[in-house]
């Protein structure tokens, strides 16, 4: 006699227990990643947050809950994802020996891999979806009351209120811009606040407000969004806004089926032309006009030339926590969370990582004959992946940010499985002529 180890869709999807609907590993990630990194124990010289902490705690279930498929079977994309996170911890082994690249490396496949998993398995129908993105929306917009202030005044609320009482440092100098302080939320820096914020901006257009103009209550929040991106006064976050404005406004003027197709080759052909007929690359003319300032464009430019010559002499491993080789006068920082990731860790890590995401939204765009609700999520989520990974060519996303943007993408992955269908016949999509597959 044999014992399944897969459980019947039913037991995948059951409840569990939740707080305003999301499923509460959600929610006490959720608190982790947006306290002030002030809130932190020191273990072995190894600080521990509040949102590692919670995938430490969980990070051991949630391998169990995937191997046995309780949430849903094993699919190829959990295999680049675990494949990413072991290649990075390879390298770092490399890199550090078996003692440092065992340490540093395993808190990288917790907070990847971990993340993901949180997303992946706890995110598993359009119910839980919606409760996060309207968790999500509300913390940002209620973050306002903070950071307005915050914004208009210089005092960091938050984030030295936080320094004050558990330690650590205090929120640090940064030059005003538009006349405006530089809003840093919970967060230790202003480009995490405003990307932690920007990246809500689909799932207020499409879940709270239905990508209706006229629903007043979502477009409040909508605007809350675009106002706490506005205050963090950061071109990366800017980025990720409109980049999702844009996108989300394509959806609405466009409504036959080959939209998006007739996007991706124009896009291919801007690309091209640029390439052709100017004298810089593309990617010196995407830095050009999306930073704010000239100098900002140069050091990212610089970045670039250096960055890519570091991924030609260390292709399969990278080069670990090591320091790269720029000019005297640049820092040893790398605004770009793809080419770091890459001379960090490989070629095969990067390759790994987009495999990930954008394997799960082609999936997710191929799946035809779904609910409107349904379509509004997947726009919501894949439009939010679209503006950050733009928005990572010119920003490191580190930190909360980080695992902000691997639970995001595991949070899709329901998307892309077709064993999870609508519910109830409110969500069931009307019949409706047989078409061509076509994303989205």
């Amino acid at each position: 006699m044999t014992v399944a180890l897969q459980p019947t869709l039913a037991a995948q999807q059951r409840p569990g227990r939740r707080l305003w609907g999301v499923p509460l590993p959600v929610v006490f990630f959720f608190l982790g990643m947006i306290l002030p990194t002030a809130i932190s124990v020191s273990v072995g010289g190894m600080r521990l947050s509040a949102y590692r902490i919670v995938l430490l705690i969980m990070f051991v279930p949630m391998i169990w809950t995937l191997i046995t498929g309780a949430r849903g079977k094993l699919k190829i994309f959990d295999g680049f994802a675990i494949a990413h996170s072991v290649w990075a911890l390879l390298a770092l082994i490399k890199w550090g020996g078996i003692a440092q690249g065992l340490e540093s490396g395993g808190i990288y496949v917790v907070e990847a891999l971990g993340a993901y998993l949180i997303g992946r398995l706890f995110i598993r129908s359009y119910e839980d979806f919606r409760a996060m993105a309207n968790a999500y929306v509300g913390t940002v917009v209620g973050m306002l009351a903070f950071t307005i202030p915050e914004a208009l005044t210089g005092t960091h609320f938050l984030k030295d209120t936080a320094a004050s009482l558990f330690g650590g440092a205090k929120a640090h100098f940064i030059d005003k811009r538009m006349g405006l302080e530089r809003a840093f939320g919970s967060f230790d820096h202003p480009i995490l606040y405003g990307v932690f914020s920007a990246s809500a901006f689909s799932m207020a257009y499409y879940i709270c407000a239905g990508r209706s103009l006229s629903n007043m209550r979502g477009m409040l929040k909508v605007i809350g969004v675009i106002v706490a991106t506005f205050i963090s006064a950061s071109g990366g976050p800017y980025v990720v806004l409109l980049m999702q404005i844009f996108v989300a406004g394509w959806d609405r003027a466009l409504q036959f089926i080959g939209r998006w197709r007739l996007l991706f080759t124009l896009m291919g052909l801007t690309y091209v032309g640029i390439d052709l007929f100017s004298n810089r690359t593309p990617f010196h003319v995407f830095v050009s006009y999306f930073t704010f300032s000239a100098h900002s464009a140069y050091n990212r430019i610089n970045i670039w030339i250096y960055g890519t010559a570091e991924v030609a002499r260390h292709p399969i491993f990278g080069i670990g926590l090591g320091d790269w080789i720029r000019a005297p006068w640049m820092s040893d920082s790398m605004d770009n969370f793809w080419l770091l990731i890459t001379v960090r860790y490989g070629v095969p890590a990067l390759l790994f990582l987009l495999a990930t995401v954008f394997g799960l939204v082609i999936a997710a765009g191929l799946r035809k004959n779904l609910p409107l609700e349904w379509r509004h999520a997947r726009h919501a989520w894949a439009f939010t992946l679209f503006g950050i990974s733009v928005a990572a060519a010119t920003v490191h996303l580190w930190n909360a940010l980080f695992v902000l943007f691997m639970f995001l993408v595991g949070s899709g992955a329901w998307m892309a499985d077709p064993s999870v269908r609508p519910k109830s016949r409110a969500l069931r999509p009307q019949s409706k002529p047989r078409r061509a597959p076509t994303l989205f």
